[in-house]
């Protein structure tokens, strides 16, 4: 992929001040975001997710994180939801308070709702994965109330147990508001504290069997998130029973994105990687740095030459390393699933491109 065309710019870090800190499961916490300069936000899209940078002590680099927007474009305040896993989730966990600042670009990313078509919508969660989903469903209700017409829903929500699941009055209080239009289906592995109809539905992991218990022979639309393994097995599912590729809509979060079964017959020939040196320049005030086939993709050459490019999976599924691209191509060595244009390239899975006649390729990026 090559471009010399400018990418639109992406948008500027702003303060925001902690509001409130919800403890949602024994795993989960919320934490509500408003600006610190008392301006309004532009409403995000259902789905979105919000890059966060964190300061750390002694002078040490801030955390890059990419969290999910969890309540509805309607809401007053922004909204992450973070499950405790892991360095940033960790830091937010046992070092932010009520009153810290935290630095957040504008809400980004294509896993988003249409309220518009008439068949019914099944929502798929996993764990955490419900971040998304929540802020879709409540979406899908508030629009319902401000129309009249509201696309029905059957949500299927997993987790490990009842401690660890979150946001059960929240989803209370939305199923009040649907008229019938929301039905949720909630599993648990683990059932010893738990009863059968007042805490769940049923029992183990999400199946075809389960799914055709619930839902009859009419057009859906699937949106599902969680954890990798859950994902692939949901998709291979509906997959085997005759769900189109493009009726399913995804956000997997994890060390993998989900593996589609798509046609590819008809694709265009991929770009190969560099097998020679080629110069990268990663900003116009910058020197070039000469990248080689041993030295990683193009986000951890970045990394190697003292920038601190923003990420989040760092394999293609998140799209928070996205970066404009001013010259030059680059090959993908890894399929990815982030929403990108032409003229940005994901630099976590990335690395020069080889010339097709051979000649010393140079590549442009526009990392800040």
């Amino acid at each position: 992929m090559s471009s010399t065309n400018p990418s639109p710019a992406r948008s500027e870090w702003r303060q925001f001040k902690v509001a409130q800190i919800v403890a949602e499961s024994a795993v989960i916490k919320s934490f509500y975001l408003e600006p610190a300069d008392g301006a309004g936000v532009a409403p995000h899209r259902a789905g979105q997710h919000l890059p966060i940078r964190l300061s750390q002590p002694d002078g040490a680099a801030p955390l890059l994180r990419t969290y999910t927007v969890s309540v509805a474009p309607s809401a007053p305040q922004l909204r992450i939801s973070v499950r405790k896993l892991g360095v940033g989730s960790s830091h937010l966990h046992d070092a932010v308070a009520v009153g810290d600042i935290i630095d957040c670009r504008a809400p980004d990313g294509d896993f988003i709702i249409d309220t518009a078509p008439a068949h019914p919508v099944v929502m798929i969660a996993a764990g955490v994965g419900i971040t998304p989903i929540l802020a879709m469903i409540g979406h899908l209700v508030d629009e319902g109330e401000r129309t009249g017409a509201m696309r029905p829903i059957t949500f299927f929500y997993a987790a490990r147990t009842k401690a660890e699941r979150g946001f059960d009055g929240e989803l209370d209080q939305l199923f009040a508001r649907s008229n019938g239009k929301l039905t949720i289906i909630r599993l648990l592995q683990e059932i010893d504290d738990a009863v059968v109809g007042a805490d769940y539905e049923e029992q183990g992991f999400l199946s075809a069997a389960v799914l055709e218990k619930y839902l009859g022979f009419q057009l859906y639309d699937f949106y599902m998130c969680g954890p990798p393994g859950f994902m692939q097995a949901v998709y291979d599912a509906l997959m085997s029973h005759g769900v189109a590729d493009q009726r399913i809509f995804a956000e997997a979060f994890g060390p993998a994105s989900l593996k589609r079964q798509i046609e590819t017959r008809s694709a265009a020939p991929k770009a190969e990687p560099s097998s020679m040196p080629v110069d990268v320049v990663f900003n116009a005030a910058s020197e070039p740095g000469i990248w080689t086939p041993g030295a990683g993709s193009l986000l951890e050459f970045a990394e190697s030459s003292g920038l601190t490019p923003e990420f989040g999976c760092r394999e293609g599924a998140c799209g928070a390393c996205k970066t404009p691209l001013v010259s030059g191509a680059v090959a993908y060595f890894r399929e990815t699933s982030a929403a990108h244009a032409d003229n940005e390239v994901l630099i976590c899975s990335a690395v020069p491109a080889a010339s097709a006649d051979g000649s010393i390729n140079k590549l442009v990026l526009a990392i800040g």
